[in-house]
């Protein structure tokens, strides 16, 4: 009961420095940043993620009831210093750590309610580890939980997955039994160890996996107990295919010649499809050739009769052209990320560059000129309209000079 009034009060005093305090909407610093929304899944779990100028993660977290907790944020590759922003639900900022070199940590404690933990970089950019730990545990009572770390993957990867005990009793458990399913179509479950928590040497019995379940059996040898919480057993969880899996067990546990059934927390493996998406609309009054190309080569696609076109393609940077004849072209820099839709911004092509050297002018004049009233020459017929004349001449006079790619920019994510 202390505990819990002790929290109050935290509580209390927080509500009333966000109210009173200053506070302002986190908003994305850099001018076309991302700001990526993802999930949380339980508590005490390592979450994966990237944060740089251009890309900001915001992770959903709910609050089920009062709590206290900690979220630490450690680089895992790049020069990144993070930021750590806890929001509500409006976006409204209520506290805040700024990283020192590859590392920040926020401690706070937040009544039940839906909250965001935005990770921004203070200078810097690369990927990260965030960690977040319930630092009040109100339960009491025995239970079991899952927890993968990490908490997402792309498909063919792989996370470990710990099955604990929490709140073993005093006089502790003689043995443990776990029938677990999980989705056999999203991942495969193989590496069933013991982790130790029984004892050296203990008896196990393992039935599977198979079918999307199995049967860890448990006892400790030579009169050896679980005495204390911890890791039962852990495994290796493989993505499949993209979804989100789920992993359930039923425990029960014996202290010595009885089986009980206890609770257990279940818990969702996020697989991602290790791909992202560039989409966008070119216009022009005919098919647009549009090419995405990297280091390992170029795939290309034409537009619809609307202008829309589509790309699914591994992550990266790219380069991504967009071509038609009798038009000056467009060239912009998309990044894609995994899961993720990079949308450019509709573009109109010039028209006018009929001979294809990157400039309108005198020589595309000439093509008109020379094929005044002829219909046989669609290239110079810029207007489309079956016929080679002044209009023509028009659309190209209103380009003309134009030289060179245009510039054709991302959409602002988020």
């Amino acid at each position: 009961m202390k505990s819990k009034k002790i929290l109050r009060i935290v509580l209390l005093v927080a509500m009333l420095v966000s109210l009173f305090g200053v506070s302002a909407t986190v908003q994305a610093k850099g001018l076309h940043a991302q700001i990526v929304i993802r999930s949380t899944t339980f508590w005490d779990a390592t979450f994966n993620g990237e944060a740089n100028a251009n890309r900001f993660e915001r992770w959903s977290l709910q609050l089920e009831e009062d709590s206290a907790f900690s979220v630490t944020v450690t680089t895992t590759g790049g020069d990144l210093t993070p930021t750590i922003y806890l929001l509500n639900s409006n976006g409204v900022e209520i506290a805040n750590a700024v990283g020192s070199l590859s590392t920040a940590f926020l401690e706070t404690a937040q009544f039940a309610g839906d909250y965001f933990i935005q990770i921004e970089p203070a200078s810097g950019g690369g990927t990260y580890a965030m960690e977040i730990r319930r630092t009040d545990d109100p339960s009491t009572d025995p239970h079991a939980a899952v927890m993968f770390n990490p908490a997402a993957i792309f498909i063919d990867e792989t996370s470990e997955g710990s099955v604990m005990l929490n709140n073993v009793p005093l006089e502790g458990y003689a043995s443990a039994e776990f029938t677990c399913t999980y989705d056999p179509s999203l991942i495969s479950v193989t590496n069933i160890t013991q982790a130790g928590l029984f004892g050296d040497d203990p008896v196990v019995i393992l039935n599977g996996p198979e079918n999307g379940s199995f049967l860890f059996a448990i006892a400790g040898s030579n009169g050896q107990r679980a005495e204390q919480s911890g890791t039962v057993f852990t495994f290796t969880a493989t993505g499949l295919a993209a979804g989100d899996a789920s992993f359930d067990c039923v425990v029960r546990v014996s202290s010595g010649g009885a089986l009980e059934t206890i609770p257990f927390t279940s818990a969702t493996l996020d697989v991602r499809e290790p791909f992202g998406f560039v989409t966008g609309t070119v216009i022009a009054n005919e098919p647009v050739t549009v090419e995405l190309i990297d280091e390992f080569g170029t795939t290309t696609t034409v537009t619809d009769e609307n202008g829309n076109f589509s790309f699914t393609t591994p992550a990266g940077e790219y380069l991504i052209r967009a071509t038609a004849e009798g038009f000056l072209p467009a060239e912009g820099d998309p990044p894609v990320f995994p899961g993720i839709t990079t949308q450019m911004q509709t573009i109109s092509l010039i028209s006018g560059d009929i001979d294809g050297n990157g400039v309108i002018d005198q020589f595309d004049a000439l093509t008109i000129g020379m094929n005044y009233n002829a219909s046989n020459v669609p290239i110079a017929d810029l207007n489309n309209d079956g016929i080679i004349n002044v209009l023509d001449l028009e659309i190209l006079a209103a380009n003309y000079r134009a030289n060179g790619a245009l510039n054709w920019p991302v959409l602002p994510f988020g």
